[in-house]
């Protein structure tokens, strides 16, 4: 035992000293628009280590700093290749408390406002109160904070409320299936209000599918990041082929959610909740679409815009009043039903 952390002590102050690794970055991509918001940074090692067992096992030997920093340097040093937008980089808990962080920041030539520190939810953070302290004062000069693997299996959100993140990025397990799976689907949109009411943007992980980038649109999540919209890439960053689907593609077939059964009545619940959230977000959507294109859009575009965000609206309203009736809003259920 002592010999194999003597070898993995070895190995990772070998990569340190020689810088032993590389690079690639992933595009995290505006799902309404198809732009890139940002990349993060992603490390592999020369030798060809996994690269979450070499991290393991480098947090473990208390080594998490010296290799966080000299990776925070290399990705510093590419900034001005990079396309514009934030640049994520993921540390260590160690190193998030760890001073020497703060100065490497600070001395960077680069706009503080462009770079966000990540931090991952599963790893246990000894000193909140210092990390606060090096976060604030990293704040103060522009850069934000994301908390990752935001719902991933049995990770709280001690992080998220107690480091108050200006991202959170939603772990690829809730991402997956959220299509078809109406338990994740209410998860991503329990985030995405969640986040909302606490001022943070979330960004989905491991998007790889045309479905599930639909399901999060609806469910207002408008950040991703997956293959389905662009790899892993050494420099230079390639745009994304992703290409969203517009307003009228995106809204069509909300209305049908899938038939209920009588003897679910929180189907009931669940289908109203994710039918008014759709309808918001496609409100939303709308509206933004207008705002931003205000000074170019037509006259024929901005009616279709205006018609789809009344259309939504008025079903939100139809929903609502019939909640405040007691009606099952379409659901085919009894108020009786739903109460049992």
């Amino acid at each position: 035992m002592e010999a194999r952390r003597a070898r993995e002590r070895e190995a990772v102050e070998a990569v340190v000293e020689t810088r032993g690794f590389h690079l690639v970055y992933q595009p995290i991509v505006h799902l309404d628009t198809g732009d890139v918001a940002g990349v993060e940074a992603l490390c592999r090692f020369d030798d060809g280590a996994p690269t979450e067992h070499r991290f393991r096992m480098t947090e473990e030997l208390g080594l998490s700093a010296p290799l966080d920093l000299a990776i925070v340097e290399a990705a510093l040093a590419d900034f001005h290749r990079l396309p514009s937008g934030y640049l994520a980089l993921n540390l260590s808990a160690s190193t998030i408390c760890d001073r020497a962080l703060q100065a490497v920041l600070e001395a960077a030539d680069v706009p503080h406002r462009r770079l966000v520190i990540e931090i991952t939810e599963h790893a246990r953070i000894p000193d909140y109160a210092q990390a606060q302290q090096v976060i604030e004062a990293l704040r103060a000069k522009g850069v934000r904070l994301a908390v990752d693997d935001a719902g991933a299996g049995w990770a709280s959100f001690r992080h998220i409320l107690s480091l108050h993140p200006d991202i959170i990025k939603m772990d690829r397990s809730l991402t997956r299936g959220v299509d078809v799976d109406p338990a994740r689907r209410a998860l991503a949109m329990a985030l995405a209000i969640f986040a909302g009411e606490v001022g943070a943007t979330v960004v989905a992980e491991g998007v790889e599918t045309d479905g599930e980038v639909r399901a999060l649109r609806l469910a207002g999540i408008h950040r991703g990041q997956g293959f389905v919209l662009a790899p892993p890439q050494l420099l230079p960053v390639d745009p994304p082929d992703y290409r969203p689907l517009d307003l009228d593609a995106l809204l069509e077939g909300i209305h049908a959610p899938g038939a209920l059964s009588p003897e679910d009545p929180g189907s009931a619940i669940s289908v109203t909740a994710h039918s008014l959230l759709s309808a918001v977000g496609a409100i939303e959507s709308a509206l933004a679409l207008l705002r931003q294109r205000s000074d170019r859009i037509d006259l024929t575009d901005s009616s279709a815009l205006l018609v789809a965000a009344e259309r939504q609206a008025h079903h939100v309203g139809h929903v609502l009043n019939n909640l405040v009736r007691g009606l099952p809003s379409s659901s085919g259920i009894t108020p009786a039903a739903v109460d049992r």
